[in-house]
């Protein structure tokens, strides 16, 4: 069973070296690494170039302009291998992590576990509130076979963020289970400050909005958040009053809003 593990890339400068650092030492190697680097004007293509040429497995490529889906479809095309992992710049691997995913594959499609890769003490509480608490579901750690990524449709590339969440509808659509690989680990760095959050979640947010307008595609548990966070507006200036009493309070109140915020953006069309 040969394996690919394919990525998009885009101003990683500061991290590529680690990312790419943890998928060359596997204690399971994968046969391929492709990377699409989507226009980094640092230098994060040439630092990639320079580290293929010591590493054959590695190979790069730059399509200047391309979205998230479309890089990552550019990957899956240029590998002939069958099953494929997909992962991100950001995440540093564990060293088992892609010998613990194969041997939790179900020869169609599953996720591996994001735990927080913490730095400051913001973090830490960050990661007791967002969703890399020990949870699955993202295209940052995920494997599946060419087939299933045919039958689904491929990566959607008409939208720029959130198409990890509309590939996953897809595949469940068809009847596949996504079983989650505990084991396989992957250390995901979180955002460092409250603007960031604001930020990352409301992008969340707004990309959401646009899948379900366009598709009408969305997990059940978006659906629900999104329904009581809107009966919850009309609390919203008491809640921001209790965010001043704990940071806990506040990441939690701020990304609920921001993203709440852009996803009736998102669906109304209304732009950034």
């Amino acid at each position: 069973m040969k394996i690919s593990v394919i990525s998009t890339v885009l101003n990683e400068e500061k991290n590529i070296k680690c990312f790419i650092k943890s998928l060359l030492h596997q204690t399971k190697k994968p046969d391929k690494i492709i990377v699409v680097d989507g226009g980094s004007k640092d230098k994060t293509y040439e630092i990639l170039k320079k580290i293929s040429k010591k590493n054959k497995i590695l190979k790069i490529f730059q399509k200047n302009g391309t979205n998230i889906s479309q890089g990552r479809n550019y990957a899956i095309k240029k590998t002939k291998n069958q099953v494929i992992v997909s992962a991100d710049a950001g995440g540093e691997y564990k060293k088992d992590w892609l010998e613990k995913l194969i041997k939790g594959f179900n020869k169609n499609v599953g996720f591996g576990t994001d735990k927080p890769l913490i730095k400051n003490d913001f973090q830490k509480v960050l990661a007791k509130k967002i969703l890399h608490k020990n949870v699955c579901g993202s295209s940052r750690n995920m494997i599946f076979s060419k087939k299933i990524w045919r039958e689904a449709g491929k990566y959607p590339e008409d939208i720029e963020r959130g198409e990890d969440t509309l590939f996953d509808e897809r595949i469940k659509s068809l009847g596949y289970k996504i079983p989650k690989i505990s084991d396989a680990i992957c250390y995901w760095e979180m955002r460092e400050n409250l603007k960031q959050v604001r930020k990352q979640y409301y992008e969340y947010g707004y990309w959401d909005g646009i899948v379900y307008k366009k598709h009408r595609t969305l997990p059940i548990k978006h659906k629900i958040a999104i329904v009581g966070f809107t009966i919850l507006l009309p609390f919203y200036p008491l809640l921001w009053i209790f965010s001043k009493l704990s940071l806990s309070f506040k990441i939690d109140f701020v990304r609920r809003f921001a993203y709440l915020r852009g996803f009736w953006e998102g669906f109304l069309g209304i732009k950034k």
